[in-house]
């Protein structure tokens, strides 16, 4: 579990610097989602699952990155009992969201490919 937040945390810190573009790109897409919902066009059917994949693609790289950004500390022997308790239970909760984040990224895997092959 340790290697997966590590990989998350290097991947958030690669993913720092282009956020803004990222952001700006899953607005279009959401945009996109938000036009294909409202006008009814051969286009607007043709683009609705793919903006889908690609909003929820940038909803999640964005979350993941302002998520990962800090691991929290490791926990030390020189620390208190209180102190040590809150330190697993960060990374608890920090393991748990890894791992939801690597079952969506499945699945939005998953469902890319089915788009590309279809």
């Amino acid at each position: 579990m340790k290697k997966l937040l590590i990989y998350l945390n290097h991947l958030a810190r690669l993913l720092k610097p282009v956020r803004y573009v990222l952001a700006g790109l899953t607005f279009i897409a959401l945009l996109l989602v938000t036009y294909s919902l409202l006008v009814r066009t051969a286009f607007s059917l043709n683009i609705l699952e793919p903006a889908i994949v690609a909003a929820l693609w940038g909803m999640l790289l964005l979350a993941s990155t302002e998520i990962f950004q800090k691991l929290p500390d490791p926990v030390l022997s020189t620390d208190s009992f209180f102190q040590r308790v809150l330190s697993r239970c960060k990374l608890l909760f920090f393991t748990l969201m890894a791992l939801i984040i690597f079952l969506v990224s499945a699945l939005l895997t998953w469902l890319s490919l089915r788009l590309l092959l279809i």
